[in-house]
């Protein structure tokens, strides 16, 4: 994005759905995405790089993995008898360098802001593991039948890696892979049945004090960015 105006601009965005079922259920379900907001003062023709997170899939075969989304998401795994473990969603992020959140770890400070995904579930049905909600300065741990579980959530200093999310740590269970984000949520790492962590979200101190917020686990799907323009001064 090539800023048009000198000025103030509010940038917002949502980190992607782990894999799996929506939260309208009641046992095993994909953490939702992220959100993060603020303003920022920036000038004319700067660059702005955008890159939006992608839900986690499912493996189309027994015993393959489930892709984890774009821009981070961990990869889960579906056993060898078809039941589901998905991969977590991608982090959405707007920074002043390009690439995706991982390549920019030796450069954090061009990082504006991050929306972490969810992580993806074990969804084979019965009270199986839910993904932990995208954040948010702490992303949502896994649960198993309501109560949590391994597969943390990324936190601002440390996760499975920055911009990264874990995989599926048990190649011959199903398990959720964690969500993407500033640091990303580690995968399941027990036995089957179990979801991934959620990913951290970040707000930089680039951004206007008293502009900013982070919400856990709103985002269903894809994620989703917003640059809107607010004012010349």
């Amino acid at each position: 994005y090539t800023v048009p105006f000198t000025g103030t601009y509010k940038l917002e965005v949502w980190g992607a759905q782990g894999g799996g079922s929506n939260q309208t259920e009641t046992s095993s379900c994909a953490g939702y995405g992220g959100y993060a907001y603020g303003n920022i003062k920036i000038s004319k023709d700067q660059t702005l790089y955008i890159c939006v997170g992608g839900s986690g899939t499912l493996s189309t075969v027994p015993d393959g993995l489930s892709g984890g989304g774009y821009n981070g998401g961990g990869n889960g795994h579906r056993n060898s008898s078809g039941d589901a473990g998905y991969g977590g969603g991608g982090a959405t992020h707007i920074a002043t360098n390009s690439g995706v959140l991982s390549s920019l770890a030796s450069n954090t400070s061009s990082v504006i802001i991050v929306a972490g995904g969810g992580g993806g579930a074990d969804d084979s049905g019965g009270d199986d593991g839910s993904g932990g909600n995208g954040g948010g300065n702490v992303g949502g741990n896994a649960k198993n039948a309501g109560v949590e579980v391994s597969g943390t959530g990324g936190t601002q200093t440390s996760g499975y890696s920055f911009g990264q999310g874990g995989p599926s740590m048990n190649s011959g269970a199903d398990q959720g892979g964690g969500g993407g984000g500033w640091y990303g949520g580690y995968g399941a790492s027990v036995i089957n049945q179990m979801g991934g962590g959620g990913g951290s979200g970040h707000i930089s101190s680039n951004l206007i004090t008293g502009t900013t917020g982070m919400t856990n686990g709103v985002r269903t799907g894809n994620g989703y960015a917003r640059i809107t323009f607010v004012s010349a001064n």
